[in-house]
């Protein structure tokens, strides 16, 4: 084999290779359960924040640990460490997605990205029909 089909063959092979580790990383979101189920495997849950309970974020002890309870789409909720300082507008999110381990009897997330409420929603805006 002459030498540019071999480096054709491995870049090739390293593209195959980059696309394949593309597609399995991505990650889908699961339940508790399943998180639960495997904990040592990092996973992406969505839900939603669970009022009931208080967020509990105390700069004074630990600017990087923020503690709040998460319901997931199945309906279970279970306690949250998040590995940072309390985001702005966490009660005003629509949904939240955590991205990290279960470990013990909490979900540790290293991750988290909120979905809030649009500006731009029905609720907002008065709609002036007498004009």
């Amino acid at each position: 084999m002459k030498r540019t089909h071999i480096v054709l063959l491995l870049l090739v092979a390293g593209l195959m290779g980059t696309f394949v580790a593309s597609i399995t990383s991505t990650s889908r979101s699961v339940d508790f359960a399943t998180a639960f189920a495997d904990p040592g495997t990092e996973y992406k849950v969505s839900g939603t924040l669970a009022v009931d309970f208080p967020v509990d974020y105390d700069p004074q002890k630990n600017t990087s640990l923020t503690k709040f309870h998460l319901t997931d789409k199945s309906g279970q909720v279970r306690e949250v460490w998040l590995e940072k300082a309390k985001p702005t507008g966490l009660e005003r999110s629509e949904s939240v997605d955590l991205y990290g381990k279960a470990k013990g009897d909490h979900f540790q997330a290293t991750e988290m990205l909120m979905k809030c409420p649009s500006k731009y929603n029905e609720q907002n805006h008065l709609l002036d029909t007498d004009v």
